[in-house]
């Protein structure tokens, strides 16, 4: 007799041969272990490329913080550090960026201020003009006669003149104030501010809207014009009657109520000296008094000076460099690890994701040689041509190492060729044509330029390098745009001229614009994992229909060792019944 039990906990059914004597259990599974090896390859295959998508990731991830580190670095270079002798900072402070070196004595004699109109005060403080008991009141502080519209004119720090009407709905000062600020292009903002004293408390300001004297002196005025003759005054808060020579479309007023006038206070220009250089401002943020710098002004009456030191972000600099190192140290570590075959305890080897991956191989490979090597079109006049010139080698283990004294010394000796070596860079013998960028592809070495006019202003300029001349291409808003071997390269043109360039890539620029090769939407990375993915699934189904086939000769198998054992054991019961008759 046969006994097939099936596990409760299993889809395999267990066969027990208690007529055969043979264990057919282990006997099906010995033959189909046997035809399972094909699958058990398929499967270590397709476990090996799943774990390289997870190593091709991470090897992207890596190469993106590099490139984004070599940004940080480049942006380093054209960063500065300030020092002053004034520790609290109080007259004046100052921030630079690709300044050179210098130092600027700065003293600070006014501030620039702004414009404003408001209440006059007695001698005990109290409003005696432009103020009311309650501002949303109309009848009890109505700011002029019922019944009869009045007719203001406004005019800022800016020239600009402004006329506005009040009717019944706006007869208070908060009416006052909202029609003002409601004026489109006005240079001047309107509050009503409470003093909390007098009987008339709350009063109306007028404030410019920028610092300086503008057009008008300082002055911000405003006049009743209800009438326009420059003599009657419609109001009850003290505005001086004006004129205006068109109510609809102002340009001029006179009279009226002005800050010259006791109400309030006349704005101010900055004024100051730079290395005794006497400067004037309408504002307290100076951008144009020294290329690349920004002074803030912020208090005057300075008896003596400011000494405002500049110098190159030596430290932040090599923080940057110091950091790109590690990350670049970091990725080869973690490359070999993804690249390296190791050997199992049993002594079988077990393959790493990466290993003998061609792709990654050789943009390693590249990427080492390109930060060793020497940046292209570099003059032999340059101070420093390569990174090991600047403190930077490459190791016995193929990791990057920095000389910190050795990188900081070539920066403070040749920042401007230190920096040359990790970005585009181009220099001009015309001050007509000036170098803004260049591309991955962009040509290096020395050009020859000539930027002619091609008629009624338009200009147009040809490049040439090594005997070949370019198509002529056009200056569209003073910019030339390069094609062909020029492609990336853009210039700052600002009139006819020829001359040379001298264009380079540091080793820095050209790293980045290799590995964005690598790391783009459509790069070889990306097309790698895209490769891996389809090998996966074409795995995936190879599997399925693998163990289809050998779920069924499983089942095949089962079904003719339990016919078997059903034999046996009815031939066994045959036996004994002809035995013991």
């Amino acid at each position: 007799m046969v006994t097939v039990t099936t596990s409760t906990n299993s889809s395999t059914a267990s066969l027990n041969g208690l007529s055969t004597g043979i264990d057919t259990t282990a006997l099906i599974n010995a033959i189909m272990a046997q035809k399972s090896t094909n699958v058990t390859r398929l499967k270590a295959q397709q476990t090996l490329l799943t774990q390289k998508s997870a190593a091709l990731v991470s090897l992207q991830n890596e190469l993106t913080g590099l490139t984004t580190s070599m940004a940080v670095l480049q942006d380093k270079f054209n960063a500065s550090t300030i020092s002053s002798t004034d520790s609290t900072n109080a007259y004046v402070t100052a921030s630079a960026n690709g300044v050179t070196s210098g130092s600027f004595d700065i003293q600070v004699s006014t501030v620039a201020t702004k414009a404003r109109l408001s209440a006059k005060l007695d001698g005990s403080g109290n409003t005696t003009n432009l103020a009311v008991t309650n501002p949303s009141d109309s009848a009890g502080s109505s700011i002029f006669t019922a019944g009869t519209p009045a007719t203001f004119a406004l005019q800022g720090t800016d020239g600009k003149v402004y006329t506005i009407t009040l009717d019944s709905s706006s007869n208070t000062l908060n009416g006052l104030r909202d029609k003002i600020n409601a004026v489109a292009g006005s240079s001047v903002t309107a509050s009503v501010v409470n003093t909390g004293k007098g009987a008339k408390p709350y009063q109306l300001v007028l404030t410019a809207k920028t610092t300086g004297t503008g057009s008008t002196s300082g002055n911000v005025t405003l006049a009743d014009v209800t009438s326009n003759d420059g003599t009657t005054v419609a109001n009850n808060l003290g505005i001086l009657a004006g004129k205006v020579d068109s109510l609809s479309t102002p340009t001029t007023i006179t009279g009226g109520l002005s800050a010259a006038a006791g109400n309030g206070a006349v704005a101010t220009n900055a004024n100051f000296t730079v290395n005794g250089v006497s400067l004037t401002r309408s504002t307290n943020t100076v951008t144009d008094a020294v290329d690349g710098m920004t002074f803030n002004l912020k208090q005057g009456g300075q008896s003596g000076t400011t000494t405002l030191t500049v110098g190159q972000d030596v430290t932040g600099t090599t923080a940057a460099l110091q950091d790109y190192i590690t990350k670049y140290n970091q990725l080869l570590k973690d490359y070999k690890t993804a690249s390296t075959a190791t050997k199992n305890s049993d002594g079988s080897i077990a393959q790493a994701p990466l290993s003998g991956d061609q792709t990654t191989r050789s943009m390693m490979a590249s990427l080492q040689a390109t930060l060793i090597g020497a940046s292209a079109g570099v003059p032999g006049s340059a101070t420093y041509k390569s990174l090991a010139g600047v403190g930077l080698t490459n190791q016995a283990d193929g990791t990057l190492y920095l000389n910190t004294y050795a990188f900081q010394k070539a920066m403070n000796t040749d920042p401007a060729s230190v920096e040359n070596l990790f970005t585009f860079s181009g220099s001009s013998t015309s001050p007509a044509v000036t170098v803004k960028s260049g591309g991955p592809s962009t040509a290096t070495g020395s050009v020859d330029f000539a930027i002619t006019d091609s008629g009624g202003g338009n200009l147009v300029g040809t490049l040439t390098q090594n005997g070949v001349t370019s198509s002529p291409m056009a200056v569209t808003n003073g910019v030339l745009v390069g094609t062909g071997n020029f492609t990336g390269l853009n210039l700052t043109v600002t009139g006819t001229g020829s001359g040379t360039l001298t264009l380079s890539r540091g080793v820095g620029q050209a790293a980045s614009d290799f590995l964005n090769t690598y790391t783009g939407t459509n790069g070889n990375i990306a097309n790698l994992m895209k490769t891996v993915a389809t090998q996966n699934t074409n795995l995936a189904s190879q599997i399925s229909q693998a163990q289809t086939i050998l779920d069924s000769e499983s089942a095949s198998l089962k079904k003719k060792f339990a016919q078997m054992e059903a034999t046996v054991g009815q031939l066994k019961v045959t036996s004994g019944s002809l035995f013991s008759t």
